[in-house]
């Protein structure tokens, strides 16, 4: 349940088999690493004729007439549309950019009735060395500490005792790209995630990044010691390997992709959640439409298909001329 972040009495069993689907053949990775999904979806819109504004704050969307017709940037300007799409998550989208008068709306409430998935951190990892000899691979790892699957999060606490993660998920990303040259000093990389409660790390939410202040860098590294530790446990052959360890905390997911609370995959995936009726393409809101994960199902091709089906309910004759043309459907 890790890859979806809902523990068995919370999650829709929908998901749960969604994801056992996913892995029954592997998993997918792309060819020269994630940034080649920025990289091939932007250059995507520039072929089209389009264009992307980067390290552009939209303070809310633009209502008049009872229709979404653009964004208004925090700089105050404004950025006129026939279709307005929000990537952003469901929820983020009508709590924060929606004028307050249209968040007064029942679908509005129905749709912040719901729970996010939990906060994460991470602790990404330098490696020299021959990490295949250590026991790493392209496949995933799962390192329980617990019989109980409903042990989700990592008590954590400032000034308090750190305890072992109940689960760890690592991963070694240069393994699975066959374009990574590694040279002659065998240069790898690694991951260890695991959840942690949002509310110990909220405090720090809206402080300057990098200088979020002692207390703060404190935890971090207590953090850092207790996870790699743990860790090296269950893999100690990579101990003399590592060369590089950095922890990103759930302020760090806040600051880069600010997400509610921090979550590592929106919404959560419960029952209540696939029966919620507004979580479509389609908004109530008459030009306003919704992508990513929080209209399919969690991660990138969750996000991927979010994508498709918001494109299908704005220009929904063009896309299926585009789809039907790329060999979406089959051949006849």
């Amino acid at each position: 349940w890790g890859y979806y972040g809902s523990p068995p009495s919370r999650s829709s069993f929908a998901i749960q088999a969604l994801v056992a689907k996913h892995f029954q053949w592997g998993g997918y990775y792309p060819v020269g690493g994630a940034k080649q999904i920025a990289r091939a979806l932007l250059q995507t819109v520039a072929d089209a004729g389009g264009w992307t504004r980067i390290n552009a704050d939209v303070a809310e969307i633009v209502v008049e007439g009872g229709r979404a017709v653009g964004v208004r940037l925090g700089d105050g300007e404004e950025i006129r549309a026939r279709h307005v799409i929000s990537a952003v998550g469901i929820e983020a989208t009508v709590r924060r950019l929606l004028p307050p008068a249209e968040r007064e709306a029942a679908w509005v409430r129905d749709v912040t009735a719901l729970a996010p998935a939990p906060a994460h951190v991470c602790l990404y990892l330098g490696f020299e060395g021959d990490i295949r000899r250590a026991g790493a691979s392209a496949a995933n790892k799962w390192f329980y500490e617990t019989w109980s699957a409903e042990a989700e999060a990592w008590q954590v606490k400032p000034e308090q005792p750190i305890p072992d993660a109940p689960v760890l998920y690592c991963s070694f990303p240069s393994l699975k790209d066959p374009e990574h040259d590694p040279g002659p000093a065998e240069h790898h990389t690694g991951e260890v995630v695991t959840f942690v409660p949002w509310d110990v790390f909220a405090p720090w939410r809206g402080s300057r990044w990098k200088k979020r202040g002692e207390d703060y860098d404190q935890l971090k590294q207590r953090l850092t010691d207790a996870l790699l530790d743990q860790f090296l446990t269950h893999m100690p052959e990579l101990r003399s390997m590592i060369r590089h360890a950095e922890l990103s905390t759930p302020v760090s997911t806040d600051h880069f992709c600010r997400p509610l609370r921090g979550s590592i995959y929106g919404l959560e995936p419960t029952p209540e959640r696939f029966r919620c009726r507004w979580l479509r393409p389609g908004a109530p809101l008459q030009g306003l439409h919704f992508s990513g994960s929080e209209v399919a199902t969690v991660g990138v091709i969750g996000a991927m298909m979010g994508g498709v089906l918001a494109a299908l309910a704005a220009e929904p004759l063009e896309v299926m001329r585009t789809l039907e043309a790329g060999g979406a459907f089959g051949h006849r």
